[in-house]
C-alpha cells in the first residue's frame, strides 16, 4: 500500500518539497488542493445560506476561469478540499477567488462578523497517475464520513460533491452582483433612477457540474457513475468499521457547533513528517518520475533566475510566478508541461 510506504519513509527524498519552493503547476496534471480555516475555527459550519453562497461563488469562479476543470470538492466546517486542473495562471486565481469571495460574503454575516480572510494558505499536491486520481477522489468523497460525523457522504449538510457525482444533479447556488446592486442603490438615493431597487434583481443563479477525472474520461456515463458508487460504498464501509458499530455525530449536532470552536485537523497522508510531498502517487510510476523531474528542473531554473543580478534580464521558467511578472501560458516550454 502506498500509504504504508509514506509512513515508513520508503519514498525517495526528492519526492518531498520544502515550504518555500516556487509554485509549480503542470496544466496536464490534476491537483488536490486543501485550504484550512484560520486557527481551525468552525467558521464554515454548514447552513443553507452558506451552502448557497459557496456554490454561487464556485459557479462564478468556473465562469470567470473557464479553462479550469473541477473534478470534486467538499467544504467541511473548518477546511475545504478541491480536485482541479488548469493552466498555472488560472488555478491559483480560481482558488484565490473562491476563498476571497467566501470571506467577503460570509464574513459579513451577523452571526460570523469576521473581518479579513478566513483562510490559511492553500496546499496543492499533484496527482500524475490514474491511481492517484482515483485515490484522491475517494479521499474527498470520504470527507465527513471518515471523521465520524455522518454515515454517508450525501448526509453531510454542507457543500459536497458526492450527490452530484452519484446522481448527476448539479449543485445550485446564488451570486449577488454587489457592484450592480450598490450602483442601483446609489442611483436611487440620488434620485437619478425612480425605479425601486430590488436585491433579487441583482442575484444570479449558478449550477456547478463536476468533470470526470482523467483516469475515467474513457468511460460512458453509466460506467462512470458505477465507479463513483463503488468508491462511496467503500467509504461507507470503512466509516462503519472506524466507528466500530457506533453512530455518527449526525448533521444536527454538526450544525450546533459554535463558530468559535477550534479543531486541530489531522495530518493528511501527503504531509509526511512535516514535509509536503510533491505528488501523492506511487514513486515508481513513470508519470510520477516525469513529474518529479519536471518539478526539480523548474525549481532549478527559478532559483538560477532569482540569484541573477537585479539589473540583468532574469529568465524565469515558463509558468513561474516571478516577482512583479508573469510568464504567459502560451509560451510554456514542452519540458514544463511534461
Amino acid at each position: 500500500m502506498f500509504l504504508r510506504d509514506v509512513t515508513e519513509g520508503c519514498l525517495p527524498r526528492r519526492m518531498f518539497a520544502g515550504r518555500h519552493h516556487a509554485r509549480f503547476i503542470d496544466p496536464n496534471v490534476p491537483l488536490h488542493v486543501i485550504s484550512r480555516v484560520f486557527q481551525g475555527r468552525h467558521l464554515l459550519r454548514p447552513t443553507k445560506e452558506l451552502n448557497s453562497i459557496v456554490v454561487g461563488v464556485v459557479g462564478r469562479a468556473l465562469e470567470r476561469y473557464a479553462t479550469v476543470r473541477l473534478y470534486a470538492m467538499a467544504f467541511l466546517s473548518n477546511h475545504a478540499h478541491f480536485m482541479v486542473q488548469g493552466p498555472p495562471h488560472q488555478v491559483p486565481a480560481f482558488i484565490g477567488f473562491i476563498k476571497r469571495e467566501i470571506s467577503r460574503r460570509w464574513g459579513h454575516h451577523p452571526e460570523v462578523r469576521w473581518h479579513g480572510t478566513m483562510w490559511h494558505e492553500y496546499i496543492p499536491t499533484a496527482l500524475p497517475t490514474p491511481a492517484s486520481q482515483v485515490r484522491c477522489l475517494k479521499y474527498i468523497l470520504s470527507q465527513g464520513v471518515k471523521e465520524g460525523l455522518v454515515a454517508h457522504p450525501q448526509d453531510w449538510p454542507g457543500v459536497h460533491c458526492a450527490g452530484p457525482l452519484l446522481t448527476g444533479v448539479p449543485l445550485r447556488g446564488t451570486w449577488l452582483d454587489a457592484t450592480s446592486y450598490s450602483r442601483a442603490v446609489d442611483a436611487q438615493s440620488r434620485r437619478v433612477s425612480p425605479r425601486p431597487v430590488s436585491r433579487a434583481d441583482h442575484v444570479r443563479r449558478y449550477e456547478v457540474h463536476f468533470a470526470r477525472i482523467p483516469a475515467w474520461e474513457h468511460l460512458d456515463d453509466e460506467a462512470w457513475r458505477n465507479e463513483v458508487r463503488y468508491l462511496v460504498d467503500e467509504v461507507v464501509t470503512e466509516g462503519e468499521a472506524a466507528r466500530r458499530g457506533g453512530r455518527p455525530v449526525g448533521a444536527r449536532r454538526v450544525r450546533r457547533v459554535p463558530l468559535a470552536h477550534r479543531t486541530e485537523l489531522p495530518r493528511v497522508p501527503w504531509l509526511s513528517r512535516g514535509r509536503r510531498m510533491i505528488c501523492w502517487a506511487a514513486a515508481s510510476e513513470p508519470e510520477t518520475i516525469r513529474f518529479v523531474q519536471s518539478y526539480w528542473a523548474f525549481q532549478t531554473g527559478f532559483r538560477k533566475a532569482a540569484l541573477e543580478d537585479i539589473g540583468k534580464d532574469r529568465h524565469y521558467p515558463p509558468g513561474a510566478f516571478a516577482p512583479g511578472m508573469w510568464t504567459p501560458p502560451d509560451s510554456m516550454a514542452p519540458s514544463a508541461a511534461a
